[in-house]
């Protein structure tokens, strides 16, 4: 190789694909940025600065990145990209990535990417615990400032360095988009591969810049002969309203269905992550579409919340809880811990106005230790009073015996709150609370609901996966104990199953629908089938195929709900369909309802698709 192309191929971005031994030179893609001849970071400094991990197996790559708020993270959007210069889509990122930082390794969810710099940010699966985010700086470093960077990139003497290290550079020149850095010290510090989108702080420690390319001098690998030290890093200045506003996204959403306005047809309600407010406080808005007998209104805004409610700690639930013929919403929410050191759960009710609702009302507190993080919730009348009551499928644990412990409480309506729980049901035998999912409805006609699990039987010695379907009928006062009402005769998948119920048939019985996942296709399009049991009283009658899906339906995507939207008097299907990401950020969701005819179900017709907030 002669001496110019040694020296063009040193020029190179700070990220890297990792292979089992090495990293593959002259790929711009992930790593962090790191100082070779700085020093480690000494502990707590720094410490807002993550390593990301992009993609698996022989393609992974490695980048650093810049906490910039409690769930997102501030990188180049070229850690990203398929090739270089590549542009990266907002939404769910094509390959797998994990970020490391605060003790904890977390998912990448979401990229929304600038369009006239390479910066991306990038939503994490959680709030990061304990990490002080790096605040943007407002003007641009200057030529002649001193800044830092930082990162975990490849040292002198080390791949892939396990803690955080820096370097010292001269600010040497400034253009609208980028830094031009010098490392300062004889021989000077660098950039290495694994340094792109590490931070680059001022003086006063706000961010300026994201690592971007260098010559890689003294880097552990180079050419030896390489003696220059000049980098170049991204402006990240200017970009607080920008963050502000994309932190402020609703994400996810979690739907039930209710007649929320009183007029005979369920309209559907969705709980949305409306991510952080300007406060630092997380935020929750609750979205409703009025049934308007053929489709559905654009979603009202019913309720943001005012101060922290974080949707992550929230399930939610409907029902009619005070009796006044109009569907309430409530959300069983995790309360954390107290002094003590008990599990708090509370149960926030949400009173329709019949045309929006009120604010939250706290209407019961666990007054001893309750475990959200062991609840499942589900709503129905089970005492036949005309207010709907909440129930939890609690998780016990394994006994010493090795069998999981499954109870039941009911947590009885009785119009302005809650009675406390009451333990209705306890497993005779071993009943995997994480095996189960929680439905209900009123499956034997007396008016009363009762309690559904559909329940992962494991798989039987040929491979074939078992399913079960239980139910708890009401006495009014109690619940019988768990009948197996249904037993899969082959394979069929609790994992690939969302389930939910209503009378589908309008005999005045609740079914069963399950909504599974059929998987990919050699294209790569997502099948999905509608199963349908139908309940005869007693039992149900094997599932069949109401609906396949063919073209590309996403099981995945759907958030499953069930009701009567056209006041037929039989029950309809609905999905909250997740149908990508706008290239601000926003979530684009379709909200698609499948029409019973009493004898079948019709195939989806989407009511409404747009972005909420």
């Amino acid at each position: 190789m002669s001496d110019s192309l040694r020296r063009r191929a040193a020029w190179t971005g700070g990220a890297a694909v990792a292979t089992a031994a090495a990293t593959v030179a002259g790929f711009l893609a992930a790593g962090p940025a790191s100082a070779v001849t700085g020093a480690a970071a000494a502990d707590g400094q720094y410490a807002y600065t993550a390593r990301l991990d992009i993609g698996e197996g022989a393609s992974t790559r490695a980048c650093s990145a810049a906490l910039v708020a409690a769930q997102w993270l501030l990188t180049s959007a070229g850690c990203f990209a398929d090739t270089p210069g590549s542009p990266v889509p907002a939404g769910t990122p094509k390959h797998k990535a994990t970020a490391t930082l605060g003790g904890t390794t977390l998912d990448v969810t979401l990229l929304v990417p600038r369009t006239d710099r390479d910066v991306v940010i990038a939503k994490l699966a959680q709030p990061v615990a304990g990490v002080t985010p790096v605040k943007p700086a407002v003007a641009a470093a200057a030529q002649g400032d001193v800044v830092t960077a930082a990162g975990f990139g490849r040292t002198k003497t080390a791949w892939v360095p396990g803690t955080v290290h820096t370097g010292s550079f001269d600010t040497t020149a400034v253009d609208p988009t980028t830094l031009v850095l010098k490392g300062r010290g004889e021989p000077g510090d660098t950039l290495c591969k694994g340094d792109t989108g590490g931070p680059v702080v001022n003086a006063s420690g706000e961010l300026v810049g994201l690592g971007s390319r260098s010559w890689q001098a003294g880097c552990l690998g180079t050419d030896p002969a390489e003696k220059r030290n000049a980098a170049t890093a991204v402006r990240a200045d200017g970009l607080g309203d920008w963050i502000r506003q994309t932190v402020a996204l609703p994400g996810d959403a979690q739907v039930a269905s209710g007649d929320f306005n009183g007029d005979g047809k369920k309209d559907i309600t969705a709980l949305y992550d409306a991510g952080t407010g300007a406060d630092g406080k997380a935020r929750s808005s609750l979205y409703t579409w009025f049934s308007n007998g053929s489709g559905f209104s654009a979603p009202v805004k019913s309720w943001t919340s005012s101060g922290a409610f974080t949707w992550a700690a929230s399930k939610l639930t409907a029902g009619d809880y005070n009796g006044d013929g109009k569907d309430d919403v409530a959300v069983f929410y995790n309360g954390g811990k107290d002094a003590q050191g008990n599990n708090e759960s509370l149960l926030y009710t949400f009173d329709s106005t019949g045309s929006a609702f009120a604010p939250p009302r706290n209407t019961w507190t666990s007054g001893g230790s309750f475990s959200w993080g062991a609840s499942k919730v589900a709503s129905g009348d089970f005492t036949g009073d005309g207010k709907d009551d909440v129930a939890v499928l609690y998780d016990r644990g394994t006994g010493s015996d090795g069998k999981a412990t499954t109870s039941l409480f009911t947590l009885a309506g009785n119009g302005t709150g809650f009675d406390a729980p009451r333990s209705v049901w306890t497993s005779p035998g071993s009943f995997t609370w994480a095996a189960s999912q929680l439905t209900t409805g009123d499956y034997n006609g007396d008016k009363k609901a009762d309690i559904g699990v559909l329940y992962d039987g494991g798989t039987d010695d040929q491979g074939v996966n078992k399913t079960l379907l239980f139910t708890l009928n009401s006495t009014g006062t109690g619940f019988g104990p768990a009948r197996t009402t249904w037993t899969s005769g082959g394979s069929f998948s609790w994992g690939a199953s969302k389930v939910a119920s209503g009378d589908l048939t309008g005999d005045g019985k609740d079914d069963i629908a399950v909504l599974y996942d059929r998987g990919a296709n050699a294209d790569g399009k997502r099948t999905t089938t509608l199963f349908t049991f139908v309940g005869d009283g007693t039992g149900f009658a094997a599932p069949q195929a109401a609906w396949t899906s063919t073209g590309s339906f996403s099981w995945p995507a759907s958030r499953l709900t069930a009701g009567d939207y056209n006041g037929d008097g039989k029950a309809d299907i609905g999905v909250l369909y997740g149908a990508g990401t706008a290239a601000d950020g926003r979530p684009v969701d379709t909200l698609f309802s499948f029409l019973s005819t009493g004898s079948s179900v019709q195939p989806p017709a989407s009511r409404w698709s747009g972005s909420v907030g």
